[in-house]
């Protein structure tokens, strides 16, 4: 008699084909290196044919002759490190991996004791028995019938429906939730190391614990453990800064994988720039929730990440709503700005708090001499050549190498000017690009280091800022927000709300609504313009027979002082999605290397508190909302742009509607 290695059960040594399972008889390992099938492992243990081969282990098919059941045998068998000879048990190392083969043995026992804390999980193997014999080490398991997610997803076009993905996810979650409970974290969620097995019902184990890790462990060897579009960022420095986020990004990751198909770019990268869309981009049927759930536990920042495993199970079922990340961080940059103002008594508008708080710090970094030229924009009322000047004196101080000219152009020349000095191939340093043609920017420089700096990180409503722009020779330090204007003569405002609307309908539904056609493309992405009437109805004092306009924030004033005898407010859209606009932007012109620095600078300084609290707070700087945190809160306290607090994290910017 003889036994078949593939089923395990005995036949006649006659028969070449085993007539239990159909498998041709061999008794010949497939590979040199494994055993043959045939030997038996702590006197207990038959070995079949190995089914699988890893970075640090082989597994066999094998026959537990106590229990009479197949079970699985991992083989701790690390490739560079050791050998075998055909036909011999014990594997063979060389001297100068001795130390590094001790190091990794020990790591794959602690596997088979982490893995045996949690026999009875449904989502974690079942650890038998580990031993050590032939100079190396086992692990008996429970054999797993199926494929791992990565092959399934393979033969199923990479991606898989919502709900199989929420299954999978959270199976995965609750292995992970024991895992942390107990102070593990697992380092190597990704596809290949979740197995779906198959049988009576569809059960899904968490598998390779090879590279876990203790939360608290003080080991001073962590080992470098990656899966390239799965692990976040702190895996890559031989960070000790691991922990259950670290375990939470790679599960968002294989969860945005198994949905969309496509494979999460590197952490590393998206570091440096992140172009991962949110995952409703690529499939429609993903809820909003899950997208926005989806990519805050793919945060590149550890403490943007889910606290915990529960929350983010929580979120992925819908229990709890999850904002757009985007959304979150304005949040945040918002109430650390309420915070610097809560422990200031004035905000001093002529910018010595901001001064005080960044510039001195960078008063020391001199920049080369240099003299830059700065052209901008003004309106017959505006006061903008008034704070530029005080920009000039203070950044000339600051750094006394730079000198400034300014040269302010009134808005129906500006362009004029603008274009005449390229076509003399003498662009100014410096200079607002609002509105100007793509021939005008086309010759300006790209805003790299403008976009790395801090101010720009730390600004609010540039996440979209890629998306918005076709190249990186603008840079925004304001934004525009659609908005009704209403002549309250004849209207209670709780027709519309006091500060907000939802519809156009909430104006009624007979009342002559007219639009800014100057403000098309920021109105089409917002409202049905269709049927609307023109401006010139509203903005007449004598015969106004639109007593509703749709705007921009940017013409406050105009309405203000144009319709001077009637009682008038204005409210703010409120709907899950408000398109605005950036606005008051700026260029920088071709210059020596020296000259660019020293605008580069200057630009970044006027994204800071100091230019936007002397400019964008006075009267006359129209409905322009400032994209600094500090600047923005103290606006947004004025009776006028209040309501904002309440809808800004809704706030998003394309140039069209998708």
């Amino acid at each position: 008699m003889k036994r078949c290695y593939e089923c395990f059960k005995e036949f006649d040594d006659s028969f070449s084909v085993c007539p239990n399972c159909g498998r041709v008889y061999s008794n010949k390992p497939e590979e040199p290196i494994h055993l043959f099938p045939g030997t038996v492992l702590a006197g207990r243990y038959i070995l079949g044919r190995a089914v699988g081969a890893g970075g640090f282990g082989i597994v066999y098919r094998a026959w537990d002759t106590k229990l009479e059941t197949i079970v699985a045998v991992k083989e701790f068998f690390v490739s560079r490190l050791m050998t075998r000879a055909v036909g011999v048990k014990d594997v063979i190392v060389s001297n100068k991996s001795k130390v590094e083969y001790e190091y990794r043995k020990e790591r794959f026992l602690a596997e088979a004791r982490n893995m045996a804390k949690f026999g009875t999980h449904r989502s974690i193997p079942n650890v038998f028995e580990f031993f050590e014999e032939n100079n190396t080490a086992y692990i008996v398991m429970e054999l797993l019938e199926g494929s791992t997610l990565g092959d399934y997803l393979k033969e199923h076009g990479n991606k898989v429906d919502v709900g199989f993905a929420l299954l999978i996810a959270n199976e995965v979650g609750k292995a992970l939730k024991s895992l942390h409970k107990h102070k593990i974290i697992h380092r190597d969620v990704a596809p290949d190391n979740i197995y779906i097995c198959t049988g009576k019902e569809i059960r899904i184990k968490l598998m390779d614990l090879g590279a876990a890790k203790l939360a608290d462990s003080t080991d001073d060897v962590i080992d470098i453990i990656l899966k390239p579009g799965y692990s976040p960022a702190e895996q890559y420095d031989n960070s000790k800064n691991i922990g259950p986020w670290t375990d939470i990004y790679a599960l968002g990751a294989t969860l945005y994988f198994m949905l969309t198909g496509v494979k999460p770019d590197e952490s590393t990268n998206r570091k440096i720039k992140d172009e991962v869309v949110p995952p409703r981009e690529l499939n429609s049927s993903i809820s909003e929730n899950l997208s926005n759930a989806i990519m805050k536990a793919m945060a590149i920042e550890t403490h943007m990440r889910f606290k915990n495993v529960d929350e983010f199970l929580n979120a992925i079922n819908g229990d709890k709503k999850v904002i757009p990340l985007a959304k979150e961080k304005r949040n945040r940059r918002v109430k650390r700005a309420m915070a610097v103002l809560a422990s200031c008594l004035i905000l001093v508008v002529g910018g010595t708090f901001g001064y005080d708080m960044y510039y001195q710090k960078k008063s020391a970094e001199d920049l080369k001499p240099a003299e830059i030229t700065v052209w901008f924009s003004v309106s017959e009322d505006s006061d903008e050549e008034t704070a530029m000047n005080s920009i000039k004196e203070d950044f000339e101080e600051t750094f006394p190498n730079v000198t400034i000219t300014l040269k302010a152009i009134s808005e129906d020349e500006y362009e004029e000017e603008i274009t005449k000095a390229l076509a003399e191939d003498n662009l100014p340093t410096l200079f607002e690009s609002t509105g100007l043609s793509e021939s005008i920017l086309n010759s300006a420089i790209d805003l790299d280091n403008v976009i790395q700096s801090e101010q720009f990180q730390d600004a609010l409503f540039v996440d979209d800022y890629y998306e918005y722009y076709t190249n990186t020779k603008q840079v925004p330090l304001a934004i525009e927000v659609p908005v009704a204007y209403v002549i309250t003569s004849g209207y209670t405002e709780s027709e519309y709300g006091e500060d907000l609307f939802s519809s156009l309908s909430d104006f009624g539904s007979d009342t002559n609504i007219a639009y800014d056609s100057r403000y098309e493309s920021l109105l089409s992405m917002n409202f049905s313009l269709d049927g609307l009437a023109d401006i010139s109805e509203f903005m007449n004092n004598e015969e106004n027979t639109s007593p509703v306009l749709l705007s921009s924030t940017m013409i406050i004033n105009e309405v203000r002082t144009t319709l001077s005898y009637y009682e008038k407010t204005y409210v703010y859209p409120d709907s899950e999605t408000i398109y605005c606009s950036y606005t008051y932007e700026w260029s920088i012109g071709d210059g020596s290397e020296d000259e660019v620095a020293a605008a580069e600078r200057l630009l970044s300084w006027m994204m800071g508190n100091v230019y936007q609290s002397m400019l964008m707070i006075s009267e006359c700087s129209d409905g322009q909302i400032p994209v600094n945190a500090t600047s923005f809160e103290s606006k947004i306290q004025s009776k006028e742009l209040q309501p904002i607090e309440d809808i800004y994290t809704k706030f998003a910017f394309r140039k069209e509607r998708d």
